[in-house]
């Protein structure tokens, strides 16, 4: 592969980033509102069988991430693997963006984002409760 399409195969994948964590934001958004307004009076089997669903798209979303980060790892590596003096200003510029701190923080705090919406999720499926008589807790 060229240089171009090595940048803008790590450039198409951020873009991926993005539209896989709107689906995710958006399928989260979509559960709390359910355990909002009906699975926080249900009974066990149809908050496990929500619960369930909700994690195989978890899942799903998480391993399409991991799939995008894996293309752009590839990318960065062929980058590498071009010689210093035979690279272009753009790539070198490139290589040297993406080992800053603020792109290591931006990857930790994506990988974070999914375990604390999950873990949100959990706790407010399986934990919260409404303060309001007559609901039993959990």
């Amino acid at each position: 592969m060229t240089e171009t399409e090595l940048i803008v195969m790590a450039r198409d994948v951020n873009a991926q980033y993005a539209a896989l964590f709107g689906q995710i934001i958006s399928m989260n958004f979509a559960m709390i509102l359910a355990i909002f307004y009906f699975l926080n009076r249900a009974e066990w089997r149809l908050k496990a069988g929500a619960y369930i669903m909700y994690m195989v798209g978890m899942l799903m979303f998480t391993g399409m991430l991991l799939q995008q980060a894996n293309f752009k790892s590839i990318a960065l590596r062929g980058l590498e693997a071009i010689p210093a003096d035979a690279r272009s200003q753009q790539a070198a510029e490139f290589l040297d963006i993406s080992g800053q701190w603020v792109f290591t923080f931006t990857a930790f705090f994506l990988n974070a984002a999914l375990w604390v919406l999950i873990a949100c999720v959990t706790y407010l499926l399986f934990m919260w409760r409404k303060d309001r008589p007559g609901v039993p807790a959990p």
